[in-house]
This record gives C-alpha cells, sequence and structure tokens, in this order.
C-alpha cells in the first residue's frame, strides 16, 4: 500500500515543486514587478500621446439648414431656424467681457498631458488599492471587478474628457489588462519550466 509522505519526510521533499528555492521568488516577483511598470509606462505612452478634440465652433450653424416638417395636414413649413444665443452682456468693470463677446471663444476639453500621463502611469496601483480594499474587506471576486472597473473608468474619463468615444478607451483599456495577463502568464510559464 502507498502511504502519501508527511512534510515532515525528509525522503519526500519535491524541490522541483518549491516556490522558494535558491532565490527563485524573488527572480519572479520582480520579474512581475518590470511587467506591472512596463504596462504603466504602456499606459502612461498610450494616455498621453491622446491629443483632445476640439469641440465644433459653433453647433447650432451646423444645424442651420431648413428640414421640411410634416404637419399631417398636408402642408409643408419649413422648420423653424435655432435661437440664437444670447450675446454676453459687457460689463463696464470687467473689459475682458466685452471682447469676448465680440470673438467667440472655443473651450478646450480634456485634461493636461500631464494629468493624462500621471493617470496612465498610476491606473494599475489605483486599481489595485481600490481592488484590494475591496478584496480585504468583502468577496475576492468583487474586490476583483472593483480593481478591473476602476481601470477601465480611468481610461473612460480621460477618453471621454478628450471628446473621444468611451469604446474605444475601453477597448484600449481591455486590451491593456489582456495583453499584461498574457505576459504574466508566459512568465510563468517560463518560470515553471525553468525550475523543473
Amino acid at each position: 500500500m502507498y502511504r502519501l509522505p508527511t512534510q515532515f519526510d525528509a525522503s519526500a521533499s519535491r524541490q522541483d515543486l518549491a516556490a522558494a528555492g535558491g532565490g527563485s521568488t524573488s527572480t519572479t516577483c520582480s520579474s512581475c514587478v518590470v511587467t506591472l511598470l512596463g504596462t504603466s509606462v504602456l499606459s502612461a505612452v498610450v494616455l498621453g500621446r491622446l491629443d483632445p478634440v476640439a469641440p465644433a465652433a459653433n453647433s447650432s450653424e451646423a444645424h442651420a439648414t431648413a428640414v421640411p416638417v410634416d404637419t399631417g395636414t398636408g402642408i409643408h413649413a419649413p422648420q423653424p431656424p435655432p435661437l440664437p444665443e444670447p450675446p454676453l452682456a459687457a460689463e463696464p468693470d470687467r473689459p475682458e467681457t466685452a471682447s469676448a463677446s465680440a470673438t467667440p471663444t472655443v473651450p478646450t476639453a480634456g485634461l493636461s498631458r500631464t494629468s493624462r500621463v500621471l493617470l496612465g502611469l498610476f491606473a494599475l496601483p489605483l486599481a489595485a488599492i481600490g481592488g484590494g480594499i475591496f478584496m480585504s474587506t468583502s468577496n475576492p471576486i468583487f474586490g476583483l471587478f472593483v480593481a478591473v472597473g476602476l481601470y477601465l473608468g480611468i481610461y473612460a474619463l480621460v477618453y471621454e474628457r478628450a471628446g473621444r468615444s468611451l469604446g474605444r478607451g475601453i477597448g484600449i483599456a481591455i486590451g491593456l489588462l489582456l495583453g499584461l495577463f498574457a505576459v504574466g502568464a508566459l512568465e510563468m510559464m517560463l518560470w515553471l519550466s525553468v525550475l523543473k
């Protein structure tokens, strides 16, 4: 009959399955840190290169064409043009309002490049901290959902502020996360093959 070895039996030791043999844990840990840092830098580059799209100068001018409206009586009346926006009243003690009403300004949308780069660098740590808080206080699966949601939310925020498609930002974030998981799985397979 076969007897299962206990942890105290020195002859039954399986060093090929041990995680901490000859510094392999620190090497594996450092390679995982390098992968996470690489993903953070790549995220910072992606978000840093994202240029905000300026909104249209005057959206009412783009829709100024007359469209016939069917009233059901057989008479087609043109749709009335949109109401013009009221001009800003110039205040006598603030001369900048007088010049602002003369020339229309286009508001700048989006975050600054520095803010986007910092959000890209710290997207993974912020997601890990947020997910870790929920992992420690409640269910670990819920914490994982919170971490992924925070990461996707950061990308959605930056893309929304830049005037871009939210779907594109979330898709890029999902692609980066899948790439991170794939590289992490390859690293683990490499280290397990080296340890055998």
